[in-house]
């Protein structure tokens, strides 16, 4: 179980809103500890600890392990506060009492390890300390904003920005903070979540930003979302989710808090996921069908990415290619603008190659011309123009769509790295000095250009899996430290036409057999459901990511996407749905 220390504790408000006045438990530190609890953590709080404790606080005391000085109740923090609606209230009171007066010295001498986030505290001074505190201890930090601070102790709780590592607040803060909500970013290797009420929630990753939406429920109490969305969101990073399926998980947390009083809603079991719209959806009957052949085929292995469009083991180039090549493994297909046309084939020394097998040859290519260009301080000056030279055919021109795209991923990556003082071996390294070393890569991936921006992750699975399946073995295997689904458009397409998963939606089934381009929201309800059938399979058959992922993505030979399929040839052809008439979402992205 992961752990959390979170500084902060609890107070006994008065709370005005939809014409009533309730008595609840409250506190950013309370309201943070628990909603982490419910998501799945073991947390530690720290914050004044009344004797005797107050009914409305014994629930919380019981989930919690509740450290720190101990007060009497009327020592407790309290904010009255009214809600007017529309995401708008007014602190009518508020006595700070005993947590106004916390310090470090009150920090307990045998805190167990674990990620440690400090509450937006009245002085920021001393939150500051805190940070400064923990920071020297080599923990990883997070930490949020109080509206009034921002406003007058700007530079203070700037401060504070710049010591953690996750930074929360909310539209107003951000204004106060950066000048402007749109003006919000972070440096390189840290995250900023800018709360936004019923809107949701901006993801930023160093200078990416992603919105997420809330869903929409009817609000009773909102007091403590904000903090609700930071235990869990934090929870979930720490779990290994990629920063914008953590927020997701945060506002989904947040909506459903809001509909109860108080802390009522944190001290309930999990909710189960809401229900999605089942336009798309995996069936587990064939699933577990063609699980079944996979367990037993052996030729199902995971693939070793050497050969000839691949670096010779031991090259010392070998991860500056790999880190570089597979951020570019997405779009290699052309449309009209209208629908999916043909995919992208390209001679090298006068052999035709599609799509990703011309981007590796084109590399390899490149290494032996000039490894130079192929480093982050390469990657970070790299125009089209070059990208363009360095990746052309045999006409003298480079056949992949979108160049300007490309070469701005591949400035992002390079100036990412030199932000983060990391070469991929560093990377590498700091993977392999911990227990789940490709989960470790990945979350580091989150803050680098090319593989951040995409919550599924495809690329950044792709690139663990060729460093643990090369025979270099530069990533290390590890307890239950397996590769997420790698989903890219020809996964999705084994995936509809084995049956793997079922479209439901006859619209959203016409427009993918017709092979027209596809909304945002069509394309991620097809990807989500494929993620979740290939994850599925992976268990179900017992095979590892890689050994799965290898042969779906052999099967675009036997089912390809501009000739019949050959049938008789496929392994899983007797439990296959042969729907092929299907085809992947045709949807331009650069995650795939």
């Amino acid at each position: 179980m992961i752990r959390l220390i979170v500084v902060g504790g609890a107070s006994l408000d008065l709370l005005h809103f939809a014409g009533r006045t309730e008595r609840a438990a409250g506190g950013a530190g309370l309201y943070t500890a628990l909603a982490a609890h419910r998501a799945g953590a073991r947390v530690t709080m720290i914050g004044p600890r009344p004797e005797p404790v107050p009914a409305e606080l014994a629930e919380a005391k019981a989930r919690l392990d509740w450290r720190g000085p101990t007060v009497p109740p009327e020592e407790l923090p309290s904010f009255e506060i009214e809600h007017l609606g529309h995401g708008r209230s007014e602190m009518r009171d508020l006595q700070w009492r005993a947590e106004g007066a916390l310090t470090v010295d009150d920090l307990p001498t045998d805190l167990p390890s674990g990620f440690v986030f400090c509450i937006a505290l009245a002085d920021p001074r001393r939150q500051v300390e805190f940070l400064r505190h923990f920071k020297r201890r080599g923990r990883r930090l997070g930490t949020g904003a109080f509206a009034r601070a921002a406003e007058t102790r700007t530079e203070e709780v700037r401060e504070a920005l710049r010591l953690a590592d996750v930074f929360f607040c909310n539209e107003r803060e951000a204004t106060s903070i950066f000048g402007g909500v749109e003006r919000a970013r972070v440096a390189p290797g840290r995250l900023l979540f800018v709360t936004r009420g019923a809107r949701g929630v901006l993801v930023i990753q160093g200078d990416h930003v992603t919105a997420v939406s809330a869903p929409a429920v009817d609000e009773l109490d909102p007091t403590g979302a904000g903090d609700t969305f930071c235990g869990t969101t934090l929870t979930g990073l720490e779990l290994g989710l990629h920063p914008v399926q953590a927020a997701e998980r945060g506002v989904a947390a947040a909506a459903e808090m809001v509909t109860g009083v108080g802390p009522q809603r944190l001290l309930e079991p999990p909710a189960a996921p809401p229900a999605r719209d089942a336009r798309a959806e995996p069936d587990s009957e064939r699933i577990a069908a063609v699980a079944g052949v996979l367990a037993a085929l052996a030729a199902v292995e995971p693939f070793s990415f050497t050969g000839p469009a691949y670096p010779p083991a031991g090259h010392p180039g070998a991860l500056d290619l790999f880190f570089a090549s597979t951020l570019q493994q997405f779009g290699f297909w052309i449309d009209d603008g209208e629908r999916y046309l043909r995919p992208v084939v390209a001679e090298i020394d006068g052999e035709p190659l599609k799509g990703s097998d011309f981007l590796a040859h084109g590399f390899r290519r490149w290494l032996s011309q000039r490894p130079t260009g192929l480093t982050a301080e390469g990657q970070a000056s790299l125009t089209p123009e070059e990208l363009g030279a360095r990746l052309a055919d045999d006409r003298g021109a480079c056949p992949l769509p979108d160049l300007e795209r490309r070469a701005e991923l591949a400035r992002g990556y390079g100036s990412d790295l030199l932000a983060l003082g990391a070469a991929p071996a560093d990377l590498v390294a700091q993977a392999n000095a911990t227990e789940r070393p490709l989960a470790a890569l990945l979350r580091r991936l989150d803050h680098v250009g090319g593989y951040k921006e995409d919550p599924l992750r495809k690329k950044s699975a792709l690139l663990g899996l060729i460093l643990r399946q090369r025979p270099e073995r530069f990533l290390e295997a590890g307890d239950d430290d397996d590769a997420p689904p790698i989903v890219d458009y020809h996964v999705q397409r084994s995936c509809l036409r084995m049956g793997l998963v079922r479209v439901l939606d006859r619209r959203l089934a016409e427009r993918l057999a017709r092979r027209r381009l596809l909304g945002a929201n069509d394309e991620a309800e097809v990807r989500g459901a494929c993620a979740r059938a290939v994850e599925e399979l992976r268990r179900t058959s017992g095979r590892s990511m890689g050994a799965v992922d290898w042969f779906l993505f052999q099967n675009r030979s036997r089912c390809p996407e501009m000739a019949e399929p050959d049938c008789p040839r496929c392994p899983v052809d007797r439990v296959c749905a042969h729907r092929t008439e299907l085809f992947q979402p045709v949807f331009r992205t650069t995650f795939y």
